[in-house]
């Protein structure tokens, strides 16, 4: 695994979440990785020790990482999403039947905003932003 950490350009993670998978890229595999890597996670947050992640992002402005998946979700550690060095989407991974009732729930939230428009505006204005972990 160091082999591929010091030479790949892209490094795209999936791994089972297992306890051998659990900070699989923490500070030491951080330092192997080339300068202009881009590391790619859409598997599990825990996969990356994200405290770590952040700490090497500012280090290494060069340094580009694509998230879907959080440390400790829905929450982003602090600093992640305002850095220019990162890409952060939506987890979308589903099935058939996760898809129907994505479809299903999205036809319900129309009818409940067509019946209740003031009821959606206060749910709508409590979620307006993205939820950030706050360490203490």
């Amino acid at each position: 695994m160091e082999e591929v950490l010091k030479e790949a350009d892209v490094i795209s993670l999936h791994p089972v979440l297992d306890k051998t998978a659990h900070y699989l890229i923490n500070p030491e595999r951080l330092a192997m990785m080339k300068e202009e890597v881009v590391l790619v996670n859409a598997s599990r947050g825990p996969v990356i020790d994200e405290v770590a992640l952040v700490e090497h992002l500012r280090a290494n402005h060069m340094f580009h990482v694509g998230l879907d998946v959080f440390e400790d979700e829905p929450y982003m550690k602090p600093g992640l999403a305002e850095m220019k060095n990162v890409v952060v989407v939506p987890h979308i991974a589903s099935t058939s039947k996760t898809r129907e009732g994505m479809a299903t729930l999205a036809a319900l939230n129309v009818l409940v905003w067509y019946d209740f428009p003031a009821l959606w505006s206060t749910i709508i204005s409590t979620c307006n932003s993205i939820p950030v972990f706050e360490e203490v």
